[in-house]
């Protein structure tokens, strides 16, 4: 067994195609073919069932994918941990973030931070809390930025901003003297769609205080609330983070409702990972920075 006769085996197994693999891995079909071959050989195991072109992975076949994906993931941090140590201050970093932080605060503050240190690539990738956390731990993200709240022991936890969750009214609103949500019983609420830790923190609020709205509307995202809002009457729920702007505007208005909601932000990396330099540098920078864009 060596390492190139995995590298082929890992594309033959995800493409289930070995004329595709080969391309991937810049060799002919029958080379690729042999190293398969040479694989089953040293482990006298078939990895994989041939029908004529269909090809699927035994259970043999299936074990290895596990533990040649890990080898992989760790032959490529390896290679970046060297790298980084040619130059401090170059590599990519993949950071991925939660709605919230991902469109209302990281956008700036990656756009000064790659002025400063033009060799660092920052890609960022935005998506619900628990996808992002996904990602990290399958190792194709480097950092992640978002809301925590029970401890996973695999990752390591940086505190960096607090959020709130706040009530949120077409301007002119009227619901003055409103102060407490079952107060609003038969009023239609504005939501994110169930997913997002959003909408997971206003479920929690309404089940701790045993309130259950009779008319809801759902949105994919904050900005098609906040769009909602201008054009109809409803009841937003809406972090504090993503109105900031829009509140100064006079557009909308918030009500300062009793039952209230807070989260946290973090720094998040997995807690085994070779911390790369220049990851170093952004996550500081991160910390450092990020209360000038909120």
């Amino acid at each position: 067994m060596d390492f190139h006769q995995l590298k082929s085996f890992y594309y033959v197994a995800n493409y289930l195609n070995f004329s595709k693999a080969a391309e991937k891995v810049s060799l002919s079909q029958p080379a690729v073919s042999r190293q398969i071959e040479a694989l089953e050989a040293y482990y006298k195991l078939s990895l994989f069932n041939r029908s004529g072109r269909k090809v699927e992975l035994t259970d043999a076949g299936r074990r290895l994918l596990q533990y040649t994906e890990k080898i992989l993931l760790l032959t490529e941090e390896t290679e970046k941990a060297m790298m980084a140590l040619t130059n401090l201050e170059t590599g990519d970093i993949r950071v991925g973030a939660c709605t919230t932080v991902g469109n209302y605060i990281l956008p700036a503050l990656i756009v000064d931070f790659q002025n400063k240190y033009k060799k660092i690539k920052v890609d960022l990738i935005i998506d619900h809390t628990d996808s992002i956390i996904e990602k990290l731990k399958k190792g194709e993200l480097d950092v992640a930025i978002t809301a925590y709240g029970n401890n996973d022991p695999f990752l390591t936890y940086k505190p960096i901003l607090k959020d709130e969750i706040v009530f949120v009214t077409e301007r002119g609103s009227r619901l003055d003297g409103v102060s407490s949500i079952h107060q609003l019983k038969n009023e239609l609420f504005f939501l994110r769609k169930k997913g997002s830790n959003t909408r997971e923190l206003i479920d929690l609020l309404f089940e701790s205080h045993g309130f259950q709205p009779t008319k809801v509307l759902e949105f994919d995202t904050n900005e098609a609330i906040m769009r909602a809002l201008k054009n109809g009457r409803g009841i937003g729920i809406l972090p504090q983070l993503v109105i900031t702007d829009t509140l100064q505007s006079g557009q909308i208005e918030r009500y300062e409702i009793n039952e209230r909601s807070q989260r946290s932000f973090a720094v998040i990396s997995p807690r085994e990972k070779f911390i790369s330099p220049s990851l170093l540098i952004f996550s500081n920078y991160i910390k450092k920075n990020i209360f000038a864009y909120n």
